[in-house]
């Protein structure tokens, strides 16, 4: 299971740029003002950690998502996902594990492997992978599901601005899920003047959603900033 205001940034990375990335993002999200009957009491912040990993043998990414109430934490989720490849073609064995709870409400274990395909620009600045799987969720009437992934990168204006984000959408149970969160970010380091250092980016998240925890379809924009760890 995902909570609504999931977020994920996935780099699909070659061996032409760095083998390790690492980020750590803020998010202020609006939706409480723009659907106020059904997402009024939902945390406003969330943060978002992030690690890439690339060996000989494959890549590894994970995230973890926590958002926050003037009580404290009363959301984290988190997805380790590792694509092996033993080979040069770009076709990798996928495997992926997601979990998390909300308050008290656990969310069922969900286990998936499948098949990855990635591309990218010689550079690197401009990547797209997909990814076909097999979906078990644990616990459900109808636990055998899938789940097709498209995540893409995209380095503008000679790295002054990032676009990226994924496409999530799968079977859950007796009711088909999407989700998509594309983010631009501009990227101070990459300005005149500004040190290569100092790792901040700031811009935005749109989440579009259907069906995901409430019925209908919700496009839910956050302000963020993020700061990359080298």
């Amino acid at each position: 299971m995902k909570k609504l205001y999931v977020i994920l940034l996935i780099l699909f990375l070659t061996s032409s740029v760095p083998a390790i990335s690492q980020n750590v993002q803020l998010h202020y999200r609006t939706g409480q003002w723009l659907y106020p009957d059904t997402l009024g009491k939902d945390a406003r912040i969330l943060t978002t950690v992030e690690m890439f990993r690339m060996d000989p043998w494959g890549d590894t990414f994970l995230f973890v998502d926590m958002t926050y109430t003037p009580q404290g934490v009363n959301y984290a989720y988190w997805e380790i996902a590792r694509n092996l490849k033993f080979w040069d073609a770009p076709v990798a064995v996928h495997l992926e594990y997601n979990g998390g709870l909300l308050g008290s409400i656990l969310f069922n274990h969900s286990w998936l492997a499948g098949v990855n395909y990635g591309i990218a620009s010689k550079d690197g600045s401009k990547s797209f992978s997909i990814s076909a799987m097999y979906k078990y969720i644990q616990g459900l009437s109808r636990p055998s599901n899938f789940q097709l992934t498209a995540i893409w990168n995209m380095d503008l204006a000679g790295g002054k601005c990032t676009f990226s984000g994924f496409v999530d959408w799968w079977r859950q149970g007796d009711k088909f899920i999407l989700l998509s969160q594309p983010q631009f970010w501009v990227n101070l380091n990459a300005f005149e003047g500004i040190s290569d250092s100092f790792c901040l980016s700031v811009g935005t998240e749109v989440e579009l959603n259907s069906n995901l925890f409430y019925k209908g379809f919700y496009v839910i924009p956050t302000l963020a900033v993020k700061w990359t760890f080298r």
